[in-house]
């Protein structure tokens, strides 16, 4: 044990002096273990590799500092940790932003687009207010309170399928009148 920390203390000063021997030996005797524990935060074999390579490029990027390091074996494994635990962070930001919505659309409608708007959902309440009155209460509690068709069903003790059967409905004759007014527009 005494022989290993004493070849392992000349190799990191061989290693602090510019020594690839010394970088490779200290290469091949970590390498396995410090893939492995990284392997095991991240579960991944690409990224655990990937991060273990950079452990080793700060090694040797940062060799002539590890002459004042006592205990190399310890500052290893906190480099390891350290830039395990970085790597993961960046991931974690990386899958927020993607999560993200890419743009906040801006309300900024003109005077037109806003009476335009404003003629639809007229249009859309005339509509409702003339569909028999279940229908106009199934539709106006899915659309407008956002109740889910089985809480519908319960709500007013009728089978899912009728209420499907009423929204589907509602929602065709707004399609007929909206395709109405579309083609107004349109010509």
């Amino acid at each position: 044990m005494l022989t290993k920390l004493i070849d392992e203390e000349l190799l990191v000063k061989e290693l602090a002096m510019g020594s690839q021997k010394a970088f490779q030996v200290i290469f091949m005797r970590y390498y396995p273990k410090i893939r492995n524990f990284v392997y095991g935060l991240v579960k991944s074999q690409q990224d655990a590799e990937d991060i273990t390579q950079e452990i080793f490029s700060k090694v040797w990027t940062n060799r002539n500092m590890f002459a004042e390091v006592r205990d190399f074996g310890s500052y290893l494994f906190i480099l390891t940790r350290n830039t395990t635990f970085n790597f993961l962070e960046a991931q974690q930001i990386r899958i927020e932003r993607l999560n993200e919505k890419p743009f906040v659309e801006e309300m900024n409608d003109s005077p037109h687009e806003d009476l335009i708007a404003k003629d639809l959902q007229l249009l859309i309440d005339m509509v409702v207010e003339t569909m028999p009155p279940q229908r106009k209460l199934i539709y106006q509690l899915s659309r407008e309170v956002g109740l889910s068709n089985p809480e519908i069903a319960e709500k007013l003790q009728l089978s899912k399928k009728t209420v499907e059967n009423h929204l589907n409905l509602a929602l065709k004759e707004l399609r007929k009148v909206l395709l109405c007014l579309l083609m107004v527009y349109l010509c």
